[in-house]
């Protein structure tokens, strides 16, 4: 008998198991956010994505797709272009390589030029001039995850 060919297939199954395996708790490993502290979940399915093949485990939303987004939470990351405190909140400009959006925080804003990560619920709110609709999206911080 010829153990060459009958042992090197009785490998290859245990390849396929391992690799599911791995697979398996990669989600498992990123799906923190869903449950648990977000900021950890963020933060490891952040790094793993940027590898080769797992992009879609990026958790951030591009700015101009989270606009009009119908999904209940979003998590943005960008530059702050702009701040301006308010009593008890704060207002800040969070501009990405896709467009911008204004972001109201129940803290003070960053500093202008901070790269900041936050989980965000998108608003619209409506104004009416002469009766023309000029509002515009907002995102309503909930969380802030990262800052730079």
């Amino acid at each position: 008998m010829n153990c060459s060919k009958s042992c090197s297939k009785r490998r290859f199954p245990h390849r396929s198991l391992v690799g599911g395996a791995v697979g398996l708790a990669l989600v498992a490993v990123t799906s923190c956010g869903a449950s648990g502290d977000a900021a950890l979940g963020f933060g490891l399915r952040d790094r793993i994505g940027q590898w080769p093949g797992l992009a879609w485990l990026n958790p951030v939303t591009p700015i101009a797709e989270a606009v009009g987004s119908q999904r209940p939470t979003v998590y943005l990351a960008g530059t702050v272009e702009r701040q301006l405190p308010l009593v008890g909140q704060g207002l800040y400009k969070l501009v990405d390589e896709s467009g911008s959006i204004w972001v109201l925080s129940p803290t003070p804003p960053p500093g202008v030029g901070t790269q900041i990560a936050l989980r965000a619920a998108i608003q619209y709110e409506q104004i009416l001039l002469r009766g023309q609709d000029i509002g515009e999206y907002y995102a309503k911080e909930l969380e802030r995850l990262s800052e730079k």
